[in-house]
């Protein structure tokens, strides 16, 4: 199977309502209820904040948490990240805890306050107070004014790019050891891993010669990447967890899926899941290339395959154990996976 060059790709368009969006199953996902309003409001209270009605237009990307926004004193504003609760019968990413993403997020905007407090080197929201529990319950951070206007014409390749050189220059080693602190690891070993454990609920789907040909394909993949500086990962790297302001900087908000690995991981998953034409993307493509010759661009097309493959297992998984052999998205998810195991010109038409 393969994919036609210049065409609009069948896997990689959006699912259609109350379908999987990877963009949404990796996190537990829930419905704010009135109590989960009344307790981040009442979070609001104690810090004497008053809620704005821009509060009205924000929802969370993953659904698992209330985002509300806030005045104090002088007017500056505020955003509170209430967290919510797991809700029961949710599917989890395979290995993956509830709190998880909580204390992912909250433990990155700790490090990234002890070592980059004015957010000079990646350019992310301030953090203003953290819920002092051990399992914190809300995060205050500085809130971000976005410009107004479609996001078409608001961010651009520039902004994509210049946020991922920036994730790239980040040390890693401080992540590294931290308690409390469940780093993800997104490279081809850390996929093969997540692959290994999805077995039970994705053999049916692919069959026993599939699954070897997976197999196979992440062996080849972890020899070809193996030996790459491991890099800052954002982990949902996507345009709506980018935050273009006024003065036209870009920022990066959400980091319930922060790590390190791939650095090849978020610009697939940016390239995926983008809705924009199709040659935008083709272009968007040709100049993450463009520094790469020979074997350099061999990896880095691995590096982009190995991350397409786990994505589009990962949806299957959750797909099977939705909806069982009647997953309504069955055939574009392994259509995307056969494209990745394939590779070459037609998923690379530059």
């Amino acid at each position: 199977m393969g994919l036609r060059p210049g065409s609009a790709p069948i896997p990689f368009t959006p699912a259609p309502s109350g379908v999987e969006d990877p963009r949404r199953t990796h996190a537990v996902t829930q419905t704010p209820t009135e109590s989960h309003l009344q307790a981040a409001r009442d979070v609001l209270r104690e810090l004497q904040l008053t809620e704005c009605d821009a509060s009205r237009r924000l929802s969370s990307g993953h659904r698992n948490s209330v985002p509300l926004v806030a005045e104090g004193a002088g007017g500056r504003r505020f955003l509170l990240k209430f967290y919510l609760p797991a809700e029961q019968g949710k599917i989890l990413p395979a290995g993956v805890r509830d709190d998880d993403f909580r204390r992912r997020e909250v433990g990155f905007y700790r490090l990234l306050d002890s070592i980059d407090p004015d957010r000079r080197e990646l350019p992310v929201p301030r953090t203003i107070l953290v819920d002092p529990g051990d399992l914190p319950r809300w995060i205050l951070l500085e809130w971000l004014p976005g410009a107004v206007g479609p996001a078409e014409e608001v961010l651009g390749q520039d902004h994509v790019l210049e946020l991922l050189d920036k994730l790239a220059k980040i040390p890693t080693e401080r992540l590294l050891g931290r308690r409390s602190f469940p780093l993800e690891h997104w490279d081809p070993i850390g996929y093969l891993d997540r692959v290994r454990a999805m077995y039970d609920a994705v053999l049916f789907v692919l069959g026993e010669a599939r699954w070897r040909q997976v197999q196979r394909f992440f062996a080849e993949a972890v020899r070809w990447t193996d030996g790459r500086p491991h890099v800052l990962v954002h982990g949902d790297f996507t345009d709506s967890n980018i935050v273009v302001t006024e003065d036209g900087d870009p920022f990066l908000i959400d980091f319930e899926s922060i790590g390190i690995g791939n650095r090849d991981h978020d610009f697939a998953w940016f390239w995926l899941h983008s809705n924009r034409h199709h040659e935008w993307k083709r272009q968007l493509l040709g100049r993450w290339f463009s520094h790469t010759v020979g074997s350099d661009r061999i990896r880095c097309e691995w590096g982009i395959r190995s991350t397409l493959a786990y994505l589009a297992i990962r949806r299957l998984r959750w797909g099977y154990l939705t909806y069982g052999d009647e997953d309504p998205r069955q055939s574009a998810n392994l259509a995307l996976l056969d494209a990745a195991l394939e590779g070459g010109r037609e998923l690379f038409p530059v």
